[in-house]
């Protein structure tokens, strides 16, 4: 075993001699090395940054919570068919009965919502949205009143025309002072603001303050009947998601008659389906990632083979001293094999790093996050290690099948 690691460890010298002597030659030879891991580590990097930073604003969303709609998102590119389109709405019986029926539903909402936009005095905002629906919608969603209330379940039994506003609606009506008690008008009716929303932030650079909270009842009394309605719901916990999901799909098959035999026309999904759907998309950059950086890691490879041919030519007399002074084939074999694996693995070591600044410089730069993991860094250096076993054995062969006595007649 000492003997072994005797050979390797010299053999790394001897490999890391070389590459400090011809310094340019050894560069050149990497590049491609270096262009390939430069691109997947970087491209990694700025595909990870984003996971998590949709991640965290599909969790902002709000933690576990249940849509109930007539598809999943992103089930069908371009025009919907019409048997999707065409799917029974929901109603605010629907919701009743989810929170009703479903012992791991711990609330169940309706919403339904119209554009429009909010004006106060002489100043208005640009076109947002109002969304009816009931009071515990702050509870599903992780909501919060940052100054006044909600309105109340009186309210939206009455159908007050009362609101709850969101941040971006504030700052452009209400710079300097406080909404609640103001009477704000939206589509050409007149709503007393009760109560202020915490900010949200954003969502695939999207706003989520850019709307009001009504009473479902007023906004389907002022706007008409014919608006789309939804479901929202919350599990009992995060365990019981799956369990809320199944007593959900049972219920409203039971309502809407849907024989066993028949698949259901609606959807109950999680955030998940929307992570998902984001996973398929930046799918495509990781495909256009692993076709630039083949090419550039097989160029890369070329070049270590050639390079080794050269290296072997011009150290034919040392093989011939080597062996004739008890070398053996397979430490001669070795030797090279290790001066391939070392010069691709520097090459590695550059292009991670290359790579990883490259995603940090883009994140200052243009704000795109970024995060290089751990297991990208450690691939990029091993798949560079690879190519330079793959690529440096067939000249390391060669040299280690020299015969000693025409090695060392070699000029």
């Amino acid at each position: 075993m000492r003997e072994v690691t005797g050979v390797v460890n010299e053999s790394i010298r001897m490999a890391l001699s070389s590459l400090m002597t011809h310094k340019l030659r050894a560069g050149l030879t990497v590049l491609g090395i270096v262009i390939g891991i430069t691109t997947v580590v970087g491209m990694v990097s700025l595909v990870q940054g984003l996971n998590q930073s949709m991640a965290r604003q599909i969790r902002s969303m709000g933690t576990s919570v249940l849509y109930v709609r007539k598809y999943e998102p992103g089930l069908f590119m371009g025009e919907l068919p019409e048997s999707l389109r065409h799917r029974e709405d929901f109603e605010v019986a629907d919701a009743e009965a989810i929170e009703r029926l479903c012992p791991s539903v711990a609330a169940a909402v309706p919403l339904t919502y119209t554009g429009g936009v909010f004006k106060y005095g002489d100043r208005e905002t640009r076109s947002n949205y109002a969304v009816g629906t009931f009071p515990a919608y702050l509870d599903i969603q992780d909501l919060a009143v940052s100054e006044g209330r909600c309105f109340t379940e009186e309210e939206q039994a009455h159908r007050a025309d009362v609101c709850v506003m969101g941040q971006d609606l504030l700052e452009a009506l209400f710079p300097h002072s406080s909404a609640v008690g103001r009477w704000v008008s939206f589509g050409g009716k007149r709503f007393l603001v009760v109560g202020e929303l915490e900010a949200k932030g954003k969502f695939l650079g999207q706003s989520m303050d850019d709307y009001a909270l009504m009473p479902y009842s007023t906004l389907q009394k002022r706007f008409g009947p014919d608006l789309d309605t939804y479901i929202n719901a919350k599990p009992v916990s995060v365990e019981d998601t799956e369990k809320a999901i199944d007593e959900i799909k049972e219920v409203l098959r039971r309502r809407r008659g849907i024989p066993p035999n028949k698949s259901e026309d609606f959807a109950v999904f999680t955030e998940d389906v929307l992570m998902d759907l984001y996973h398929k998309i930046t799918g495509t950059f990781y495909i256009v990632m692993i076709a630039i950086s083949s090419i550039a890691l097989m160029v890369g490879g070329v070049g270590v083979t050639n390079i080794m041919f050269v290296s072997v030519t011009e150290r034919t007399r040392e093989i011939g001293v080597r062996m004739a002074v008890g070398a053996r084939r397979k430490d001669v074999l070795l030797q090279f094999v290790i001066e391939a694996v070392v010069l691709t693995a520097a090459g590695g070591v550059i292009g991670i790093a290359l790579g990883a600044g490259a995603g940090w410089l883009v994140e200052k730069l243009v704000h795109i996050p970024s995060a290089a993991p751990v297991w990208a860094l450690l691939l990029g250096l091993g798949f560079s290690s690879a190519i330079g076993l793959f690529f440096g054995i067939y000249p390391a062969v060669k040299a280690s099948r020299m015969d000693p006595v025409e090695a060392l007649r070699y000029e």
